[in-house]
């Protein structure tokens, strides 16, 4: 039974790893893009996709990072002003506690288009006290020829 018990209050500890990929709205606003611009975002694809690291000011205080992604609707057109935003975040309306832009690694599947992986860090209650955050890699595919973005 203690087992069952420890295991059962592992997971209770553990934060959900899961992320969504929602349409851009408030979060995705650009005041939210950390600064300096230069170091906080990356392009890919030529300057077809850019990413940036966004930070809703504090709120919730425990996970306001969030990940923009302007990337190619799926509509054929190369055009910029046609791109189509997305914000990738823990769950629905909460960030992260923090992001990594300068480790984004990109993989090119020309079936399945670009995977995008970058180090993301999860908030518990040792955070408070000194004790580092949970990092894990959180990756994103994004499909320039249909639009779709995902998380994998």
């Amino acid at each position: 039974m203690k087992p069952v018990f420890a295991a059962a209050l592992s997971l209770l500890a553990t934060p959900a790893m899961a992320q969504v990929i929602t349409d851009c709205d408030w979060i995705g606003n650009p005041g939210n893009i950390v600064e300096p611009w230069e170091q906080n975002s990356r392009t890919f694809a030529n300057g077809a996709i850019r990413v940036a690291w966004l930070d809703t000011g504090g709120e919730p205080a425990c996970c306001s990072s969030h990940l923009l992604i302007l990337s190619p609707n799926g509509d054929g057109s190369a055009e910029p002003i046609f791109r189509q935003c997305r914000v990738a975040s823990a769950s629905t309306g909460m960030g992260f506690y923090g992001l990594d832009i300068q480790r984004i690694t990109a993989d090119y599947d020309p079936a399945r288009g670009l995977l995008l992986s970058l180090p993301v860090f999860h908030w518990h209650q040792g955070v408070e006290n000194g004790a580092p955050p949970i990092e894990e890699r959180m990756e994103i595919r994004i499909n320039q020829a249909t639009g779709a973005v995902t998380a994998e």
